[in-house]
């Protein structure tokens, strides 16, 4: 299956989702020289510990972002502007994810979870996988060509799957995983225990496929798969 996957979008509300969901698969992706685009909705701008970061937190995580970047080998990054605790299903905002999808064109999508306790993760989720939809059909022709990807898949952050539809071995990344999360500095402080947290999660999905690390993703039923 993932080595059908030859360009691959992945949607996240803050700078360093895609690291705790998908870092291991992004990294083994980009080594199999794969694709990996993201667009992130925020620039994480409540994410600050100390008031006086307030001013300088978007600047900082952004900065953050390029360096997560070059670690797990993301071709490129897409910061749509949206306000933290604040992105809503809008017609701008779902018609540029339409346009995006269109644009890179990928085979697999991955997003947040719908039952995410965070507001912003579940409005990226309701998004992403509306635009999938949207972006296969012969509408909004100023924003690109038709494009379906074959498949959506949710990942874990604050919410864990009780039964995950697909398990990847992250066995050989989870190393690059750990280097990337340790780039949002800003955050060590937001998130206490972080690392820690990344690596006993990969660790009980391994358990779980039968190999030493893993990441659990839940299929969307809301298309279904293309064969």
């Amino acid at each position: 299956m993932i080595n059908e996957w030859n360009r691959v979008l992945v949607f996240g509300a803050h700078p360093d989702d895609e690291i705790i969901g998908v870092g291991g698969t992004i990294a083994k992706l980009s080594k199999m020289g794969k694709e990996v685009y993201v667009v992130t909705f925020t620039a994480g701008e409540t994410g600050y510990s100390r008031p006086e970061e307030k001013t300088s937190i978007a600047d900082t995580r952004t900065k953050e972002a390029q360096l997560s970047d070059k670690t797990l080998g993301i071709k490129e990054r897409v910061i749509l502007g949206r306000p933290t605790q604040g992105v809503v299903n809008d017609r701008e905002t779902y018609q540029e994810c339409v346009r995006l999808i269109r644009k890179y064109k990928p085979d697999v999508i991955f997003t947040h979870w719908n039952r995410d306790k965070h507001r912003d993760h579940r409005a990226v989720s309701e998004i992403t996988e509306e635009a999938w939809w949207k972006a296969q059909e012969n509408v909004l022709a100023d924003m690109g060509t038709p494009w379906r990807a074959k498949e959506l898949y949710f990942y874990e952050v604050n919410e864990l799957f009780t039964f995950p539809s697909l398990l990847i071995d992250i066995t050989d990344t989870l190393d690059v995983k750990l280097k990337a999360m340790e780039t949002q500095s800003s955050q060590m402080d937001v998130l206490p225990n972080i690392m820690r947290y990344i690596e006993a999660l990969a660790q009980v999905r391994g358990y779980l496929r039968g190999s030493k690390y893993a990441e659990a993703f839940l299929s969307s039923s809301f298309l279904g798969r293309l064969e």
